[in-house]
């Protein structure tokens, strides 16, 4: 019952892991959504250090998440 038990939680447990490319994505959108789209470099660069992504991540995803708006 213990083996059932642990391979259950190993299937619960992946169900909740995101790629590393939707992370940055879902990252660069709170970035976008905290900062705005039209603020200045320095916030933008700050707000980006304070997310773990990069400028070049962040502008990669700026297209996507202004078309949500």
């Amino acid at each position: 019952m213990k083996e059932l038990k642990e391979e259950l939680t190993a299937k619960m447990h992946s169900e909740f892991t995101i790629d590393e490319d939707t992370k940055i994505k879902l990252a660069a959108g709170t970035v976008w959504d905290v900062v705005g789209f039209d603020c200045t470099e320095d916030v933008f660069k700050k707000w980006c250090k304070a997310y773990g992504i990069t400028i070049k991540q962040a502008l990669k995803w700026k297209v996507f998440w202004l078309r949500l708006q």
